[in-house]
C-alpha cells in the first residue's frame, strides 16, 4: 500500500493493537471450520466488524464496518456477558430494550458466561452464529470473535465449533 494508505489503516493498530496473532487466529479458525470468522468491537449500541476471514455466506454478512445490534445477536450477547449488570441495564435502557424481556436477556447472558460462548440465529434464521469474548491482552478495546455459517451445519456441530472457538482463544493467549 501507499504510505498514505498505510497511515490511514493505522487507526486499527492504534485502537485494537498490532498483534498479528489476531489475524492468524481468525484465519486458522476459518480454515479449521470453513465458517466465516469475525472480530468485532462495541460501537455505541452495536458490535462492529473490524476484521474477518472467509466469505462464503449467502448474505454480505462479513464485511469490515458492518454493525450488528448488541441486543438479539450472539456477538452482542457475548460482549454484554463481559460487562457488569449495571452496564447491561444502562445499554438496554439506551437501546429501548423492553423491560419485560430483561429476565430472559439476563438468563441468556448467564448461560453465555457459563458456557464460554453465545450462539443464535442471524439473517432470518438461515445463518447461525456463535461468539466468544477475547481476553483483553494487547488491545485497547474489547473484542469478540464470532463464527457464522448455514444454520443447519452450525447447529448440528455447535459443540465442535464451540470447542474450536475456545481452543483458538486459549492458544492465542498461550
Amino acid at each position: 500500500p501507499s504510505p498514505r494508505l498505510a497511515l490511514f489503516g493505522g487507526w486499527i493498530t492504534q485502537c485494537y493493537g498490532s498483534d498479528e496473532r489476531l489475524r492468524q487466529m481468525i484465519e486458522r479458525l476459518h480454515s479449521a471450520s470453513g465458517l466465516v470468522v469475525t472480530l468485532t468491537t462495541p460501537n455505541d449500541l452495536f458490535m462492529q466488524v473490524v476484521e474477518f476471514a472467509g466469505g462464503d455466506l449467502p448474505v454480505a454478512a462479513a464485511q469490515r464496518g458492518l454493525r450488528v445490534s448488541m441486543f438479539g445477536s450472539a456477538i452482542g450477547a457475548t460482549f454484554l456477558s463481559s460487562v457488569d449488570g449495571a452496564e447491561v441495564e444502562r445499554l438496554a435502557h439506551r437501546a429501548r430494550f423492553p423491560e419485560t424481556e430483561m429476565p430472559s436477556l439476563n438468563a441468556w447472558l448467564a448461560r453465555v458466561r457459563s458456557e464460554g460462548f453465545a450462539d443464535g440465529p442471524s439473517a432470518q434464521g438461515t445463518i447461525w452464529s456463535l461468539a466468544a469474548p477475547l481476553p483483553s491482552t494487547g488491545q485497547n478495546a474489547p473484542l469478540v470473535v464470532g463464527m457464522a455459517g448455514a444454520a443447519e451445519l452450525v447447529c448440528n456441530n455447535l459443540v465442535i465449533y464451540g470447542a474450536l472457538l475456545r481452543t483458538a482463544i486459549t492458544q492465542r493467549e498461550g
